[in-house]
């Protein structure tokens, strides 16, 4: 890591980021059990295109869309369309999932939306952030690993934890325009 101190700016240079890409792994754990899902998201302004692959019953799964509309196409199923990803989270997974948050969070900023309790590291890195979803469950973000993306630090491993669940988000590949 650079021997930088970052100052509160960078968030706002984070913030900034409408268009990108990421691919890594999420593992979802839940009392004694444990899933893990490959993700390759696509981001451009408020439209993305999420293909997953793994386990949770899924199989390969895209979920695509924006602001109002969601769809997700399986393969040798109807697509479903729905209005929200926390909709479509909640129908797949059983429970909540800060769908519209993960925007935010994954890039290692707090969500605009709601007020958040941000840590840094010495380096002036964020290192946890806590936050409410839009369902009002308070989740701990915490982040040890940052890959630098044109100079810029974006989170490789992010930790979500409310319990019960421990989310761990493992980004192996970032890029950027």
């Amino acid at each position: 890591m650079p021997k930088t101190s970052y100052p509160a700016s960078y968030l706002e240079s984070l913030a900034a980021l409408e268009n990108w890409n990421l691919r890594g792994r999420l593992n979802i754990r839940s009392g004694s059990e444990s899933d893990t899902i490959n993700i390759n998201w696509f981001q451009q302004e408020e439209d993305y295109d999420i293909n997953l692959s793994g386990t949770l019953g899924l199989g390969a799964v895209r979920i695509s869309g924006g602001r109002d509309n969601v769809v997700i196409e399986k393969n040798g199923e109807e697509p479903i369309h729905a209005e929200s990803l926390e909709a479509v989270t909640t129908a797949m997974l059983g429970y909540a999932f800060p769908a519209s948050e993960l925007l935010y969070w994954v890039r290692g900023i707090p969500s605009p939306t709601r007020p958040a309790n941000i840590s840094r590291g010495e380096d002036g890195l964020v290192s946890r952030i806590v936050q409410e979803d839009a369902s009002g469950i308070r989740w701990t973000m915490e982040f040890d690993r940052f890959e630098f993306v044109q100079q810029r630090p974006l989170p490789a491993r992010i930790r979500l934890t409310q319990s019960p669940y421990r989310l761990t988000f493992l980004i192996s590949n970032w890029v950027l325009p």
